[in-house]
């Protein structure tokens, strides 16, 4: 699998990341700042994970289409 240990870090860096948004926004008033904040961090998350799905998925495609041709005797 392609980027294996790249989607791990990237995955470890999201939940760390959020761990550390977590503790820092702890007890924060509840001001627009504060929450443009949070939710650009939430936002930034979301589209990390959104892109290692994608490659996930990808990956599955390339695998479920060799696995085809082998089956078809193409390979």
């Amino acid at each position: 699998m392609k980027n294996l240990n790249r989607r791990i870090e990237v995955l470890a860096d999201i939940a760390k990341d959020q761990e550390d948004d977590a503790t820092a926004f702890d007890g924060k008033p509840f001001t627009g700042r504060t929450v443009a904040e949070y939710n650009g961090n939430q936002g930034a998350a979301i589209a990390a994970l959104a892109n290692v799905m994608i490659s996930i998925l990808q990956d599955i495609a390339e695998i479920e289409s060799a696995l085809s041709q082998i089956k078809n005797g193409e390979i």
